[in-house]
């Protein structure tokens, strides 16, 4: 059907221009037109002025069957969130308490907790348990705003808890009303059966898991976390390697406690999108602008485990391309609200509102490679879009701590 949507206050297009992505001084045109009008079915079909859309009707080039207004409202593209842990099991809150009474994160992980406590829970867990909770994040994450996520595993580090995770996230693909992207994320921790001879489990990853992943068809990427007390650079290169070999492409935990040289790493092979990235240094910021390799950053994590926000400024101004996520996950960032990672992204990483809305929605998407047909409001890509109570973007920013998304909408059917 093709509904016209008039008397829009701000619509915001992010149009690329065909580019698939924003960075240096384009990323602060969102192609914004005032008092615009906006016809789609499933795919977007036209843009323009509301006087253009009169004119369009009267001389009988467009045919809506349907036509309502957006007075007062602004719409633009949904959130496309790159980077998600929202398939788990237990609840962490007794390390948030801990955290405020002074404990590190690395403290909480070498007393048991952190991503190990998850991983006994998970381990626990049922496809059902595990799919019942990611359900509830994610129509929680499209009650704010998300049309696109990707989800990673991570939290099992065995065949079967990992595989098990694996369907989980393929239920919630075939199930859920938006887009989900799946990653591989085996090389999150060592297990703790593996503490003694990590190289075993490494072994298992590529000889074993790996080729298992790639069989399933479910995942698109390999992921690992690369830093102090986790993987190294030569560890995670030969995972990266081997996964390279069977036909994933790859995404990188980098530099989030410590600067190991892991966003160089992400540049060397090749990786679609380099994230977290707190402590990374100014000459892998240039690699990685050369790669080509997409820079997400979370402010969340940052903010919830008191950590040095991410250099997001001079990322910008050295022309790199720049992606806003949540990190939603149950121990370092629990929130699945696109819209408090704009607050957080525009206070404390000193990104300009239009920057922010640019990384969160066509960066994003090519931040997992789907730029062509989400991310932005053009004319032949989906219909994906949200409609606010805002009468402009930036009022969405300006009145922060509540939800200012009224509906959302994906290929041009609205599903909250």
């Amino acid at each position: 059907m093709s509904v016209l949507i008039k008397n829009i206050s701000s619509l915001v297009t992010v149009n690329s221009k065909g580019k698939g992505f924003k960075a240096g001084k384009t990323i602060r045109d969102l192609g914004e037109i005032q008092n615009g009008a906006m016809l789609f079915s499933d795919k977007i079909e036209w843009l323009g002025t509301n006087y253009e859309a009169e004119m369009r009707i009267e001389n009988q080039d467009i045919k809506p069957e349907k036509i309502f207004s957006a007075q007062g409202k602004t719409i633009m593209p949904g959130f496309v969130d790159s980077h998600t842990h929202i398939v788990f099991a237990g609840n962490r809150s007794f390390e948030f308490a801990k955290r405020l009474r002074g404990a590190t994160y690395q403290e909480i992980a070498a007393a048991g907790g952190g991503i190990q406590a998850t991983l006994k829970a998970t381990r626990n867990a049922t496809v059902d348990e595990l799919v019942a909770n990611g359900t509830k994040l994610a129509m929680s994450a499209i009650n704010h705003g998300t049309t696109a996520m990707e989800i990673k595993t991570g939290y099992g580090l065995t065949i079967e808890s990992e595989m098990k995770m694996l369907r989980a996230i393929d239920i919630l693909k075939k199930t859920l009303p938006i887009d989900i992207t799946a990653t591989f994320l085996g090389a999150h921790d060592f297990p703790p059966e593996f503490k003694a001879d990590k190289q075993k489990y490494i072994d298992l990853i590529c000889n074993e898991l790996l080729p298992m992943v790639a069989e399933s068809g479910i995942a698109t990427y390999c992921d690992a976390f690369v830093d102090r007390g986790f993987y190294t650079i030569s560890q995670a290169e030969q995972i990266f390697n081997r996964a390279k070999e069977l036909g994933l492409k790859i995404k990188i935990h980098a530099d989030e406690l410590f600067d190991v040289d892991a966003a160089g790493l992400a540049a060397k092979v090749g990786a679609v999108s380099s994230d977290h990235n707190l402590f990374i240094s100014d000459k892998n910021i240039e690699a990685l602008k050369n790669a080509g390799t997409v820079i997400t950053l979370m402010p969340g994590t940052a903010y919830f485990i008191h950590m040095p926000y991410a250099p997001a400024r001079k990322i910008i101004d050295s022309g790199a391309i720049v992606a806003l996520a949540t990190d939603c996950n149950p121990g370092s960032c629990y929130t699945e609200n696109m819209q408090m990672v704009l607050s957080l992204a525009v206070i404390n990483m000193k990104m300009t509102a239009e920057e922010a809305i640019a990384a969160a929605t066509i960066n994003g998407a090519k931040a997992i490679e789907k730029s062509k047909t989400m991310g932005s409001l053009e004319t032949g890509k989906c219909a994906n879009f949200i409609i606010t109570n805002t009468s402009s973007f930036t009022e969405m920013l300006y009145h922060f701590g509540l939800n200012h998304v009224e509906q959302t909408w994906v290929n041009g059917e609205r599903i909250s």
